[in-house]
């Protein structure tokens, strides 16, 4: 009678058990002094709760992170001697196998550090690192002074909104000798000591320095503005001084920044959504970078920026004081329609560049010609992704820049004017010219002739999985030869040959459709042959 009363004692308080405590009712416990700062390592058995007991002062900053490799850990922060079901301060559950959190006490006493497995199921080796300091409250825009304890650090706390950009400065102690924490205590990445803000928390500040000596402190907040197409801003900037100038952007939408200034001071152009929940931030096969930068020269008092945008969301523009300065800022895009079978005159300013768009269709072969008595031209070719496609040759002495291109891909494509070594500039002529290619059958033979420092081309209809000799010969120049599949793939080459033995080689269609064979010459010009011949 006894023993079955027991049994209903026993049963019925677990009934009123939430179902997650209940099943790990009978759940393991460890408890371990935290003697300090560090890191340890334990292993957790299944089903277990790990205590990490210590001494907390009030308004110290603890920052925990447990790692594991073996199983998903959950990391809490309690008042010592709570039980496992009792509300503890926090409780984190990061993405992963790691959990981390960044706390400020706000009361002196006993505190614990918990780690169990989600759902108290899992178990294995883990990892758990502690930071601890005592900081000092510090406002954002507002001096203050500190003094290095005897380690040489100095720590300090502040509320930090999303999206701001802050620039500590430091007198009394090195530039660069400073860390900033975001909420959850990791490291924020800078750039020439600006930080951007990525989630808004109460952040830490961790100065380095000479033990006991003092230091004078100011983070300043960087300026914000937008900036439209057309607008020319100006603007001035002190020693350690941030400008941010905002645009949105469309994916292939291009545009060239300038900035005219006065005093030294860097620079940046950058991707960088409101929303990171809503983008897409991480690259997919046939994805647009983010930004694709053309080259072009920051000379002459100048910073250029040109570029094809990738994503659709904010772009923005850091201009960050170096010295005193002054400046002056413009955003276009300054690509000038260019029609096929036509030229175009202009004028190229010393050090800069010129930009020309026109549509393009796949199969389509194009041949541009840049053309100056003023400067050592060189011509570029860019996709509607802003990748660069071909360029004019290097040759220091030429007044003439030329390329040809098969196009892969619909769209926009821009031509851009430059000089060699951008040191040059003048007036030039540029012309866009499709080329229409002469035909040739398999078996068949042809001529045609190639003029110095140009290239001749032929098309022939192919058959996937045929195999085709490819042979070019001519007395007066040394052939080079190159085949195209339909989608202007580049499939084989001979440039080995020359006016005594010519240019023959072998190539198996991988595909059906039309091929273009690009015939030029390696020394000479003059008259050739050519001749595709059944190999099957």
């Amino acid at each position: 009678m006894y023993a079955k009363m027991w049994l209903a004692l026993i049963v019925l308080p677990l009934a009123g058990i939430p179902a997650r405590l209940a099943a790990n009712a009978s759940a393991q416990e460890s408890m371990r002094d935290l003697g300090g700062p560090g890191q340890y390592g334990a292993f957790l058995t299944q089903g277990q709760l790990d205590r990490w007991v210590f001494e907390g002062e009030k308004g110290e900053t603890i920052i925990a992170h447990v790692s594991s490799k073996e199983f998903d850990p959950i990391l809490e922060l309690a008042k010592a001697g709570l039980k496992k079901e009792d509300k503890v301060i926090l409780e984190v559950d990061d993405p992963g196998n790691e959990s981390r959190f960044s706390y400020r006490l706000p009361e002196k006493g006993q505190y614990e550090i918990r780690i169990h497995a989600f759902m108290y199921q899992g178990a294995g080796n883990y990892a758990l690192q502690v930071r601890r300091f005592q900081g000092k409250p510090l406002l954002v825009g507002k001096p203050s002074i500190g003094a290095f304890d005897r380690d040489g650090k100095s720590y300090h706390y502040f509320q930090a909104v999303k999206d701001q950009i802050l620039i500590p400065e430091l007198k009394g102690a090195s530039s660069g000798a400073w860390k900033m924490l975001d909420f959850k205590g990791r490291d924020m990445k800078d750039w020439a000591g600006a930080v951007l803000v990525e989630d808004s928390g109460e952040c830490s500040l961790v100065i380095s320095g000479h033990s006991e000596y003092r230091y004078d402190l100011l983070v300043r907040e960087a300026r914000r503005h937008d900036l439209a197409d057309g607008e020319a801003p100006a603007g001035s900037l002190q020693k350690g001084e941030l400008d941010v100038w905002s645009f949105q952007g469309k994916p292939g939408e291009f545009r060239l920044l300038e900035v005219e200034k006065k005093g030294e001071m860097l620079s940046r152009l950058l991707y960088v959504p409101s929303e990171k929940k809503n983008t897409q931030r991480f690259s997919r096969p046939g994805d647009r970078p983010e930004i694709e930068f053309l080259p072009v020269a920051s000379r002459g008092g100048r910073l250029r920026f040109a570029a094809i945008l990738g994503r659709e969301g904010r772009y923005q523009l850091q201009l960050l004081g170096e010295t005193p300065a002054s400046y002056k800022l413009s955003a276009r895009d300054p690509s000038v329609p260019i029609e096929w079978g036509r030229g175009v005159d202009g004028n190229l300013p010393v050090g800069g560049a010129a930009f020309y768009a026109f549509k393009a269709a796949p199969g389509q072969l194009l041949q541009a010609s840049l053309v100056s008595q003023k400067f050592v031209p060189l011509l570029r070719l860019y996709d509607m992704n802003g990748i660069q496609v071909v360029a004019s040759g290097d040759d220091a002495d030429a007044l003439e820049g030329r390329l040809a291109h098969m196009v892969v891909s619909e769209g926009l494509h821009r031509l851009q004017v430059s000089s060699q070594g951008d040191g040059g500039g003048g007036d030039f002529r540029l012309t866009l010219n499709e080329t229409k290619l002469k035909e040739l059958k398999v078996g068949g033979r042809g001529q045609g002739a190639v003029q110095p420092g140009a290239m001749d081309f032929w098309a022939f209809p192919g058959e996937e999985g045929k195999t085709v000799f490819l042979s070019v010969r001519s007395a007066a120049f040394e052939p080079q030869v190159s085949l195209r599949s339909p989608d202007g793939v580049h499939l084989a080459a001979d440039n080995k040959g020359s006016a005594a033995t010519g240019s023959l080689f072998a190539v198996t269609l991988p595909k059906t459709g039309r091929y273009t064979v690009w015939i030029s010459s390696r020394r000479g010009a003059g008259e050739y042959t050519v001749r595709l011949i059944d190999g099957d």
